[in-house]
């Protein structure tokens, strides 16, 4: 009787045992899997910037050229991390987790930006239809409006792309110092978006406008063809 009792303590604890395991083994899993989707995503994210980034570099060139262009991107979701975010933050290292968190906010704050823009641009260009057969100071002042707001998701996309990238990298370890090497990179980085911005508008303003009129309406230039 005694080595049944025993024989059957062994089973239950074994039993016990083995279970544990079963459970300790998904759970594992999970996060792994949960961490590597979040990365995925990521790189879902950067291709979408990189579409955004286009549409943007493309409206800079119809700012150099006194123009409007009456088009807004649509947004870059992060459904993911949205919903599954919590499940794994206790998995995360803060740097993994400061990352995330600032990458997914600015991916936020892009698309309320650029929800945000779409009401400026439908608006300025409704007034601009009562103003655009006369050379109005209004019309230019629109523009150079709408073109600053061009420049500033330019410059968001831009960043964000460049924090994902450094994410990617580093994966396990994405650290954010301050005044330390990765400031000092994130700082020259921004002088370099500004001057790239520069470039663009400056190249664009040798296009011929008559190739932009083809795609956006007239009414939506300020300047008059030189032709």
């Amino acid at each position: 009787m005694e080595e049944k009792a025993i024989i059957s303590l062994v089973s239950v604890i074994i039993g016990w045992l083995l279970a544990q395991g079963t459970a300790l083994t998904k759970d594992v899993y999970t996060g792994w899997k949960l961490k590597k989707s979040l990365l995925k995503e990521l790189e879902d994210i950067k291709e979408q910037l990189r579409r955004l980034l286009m549409i943007y570099h493309r409206q800079l060139q119809v700012y150099a050229l006194e123009g409007i262009d009456p088009g807004v991107p649509i947004p870059v979701p992060n459904l993911f991390f949205k919903q599954y975010y919590k499940d794994v933050f206790s998995r995360l290292k803060r740097e993994q987790r400061l990352s995330y968190q600032l990458i997914h906010g600015m991916i936020d704050t892009l698309n309320s930006e650029n929800a945000d823009f779409l009401k400026f641009t439908k608006q300025t260009v409704e007034d601009l239809k009562h103003l655009h057969l006369k050379k109005n100071p209004e019309f230019s002042r629109a523009v150079d409006l709408w073109g600053d707001r061009v420049m500033a998701l330019y410059s968001t996309t831009r960043e964000t792309i460049w924090h994902i990238e450094c994410h990617l990298k580093k994966p396990h370890c994405p650290a954010l110092d301050l005044m330390g090497p990765m400031h000092k990179s994130y700082v020259q980085f921004v002088d370099e978006v500004n001057q790239e911005m520069k470039k663009i508008i400056e190249s664009a303003k040798g296009l011929k406008r008559e190739d932009f009129e083809k795609i956006y309406d007239e009414q939506f230039f300020h300047r008059k063809s030189s032709s």
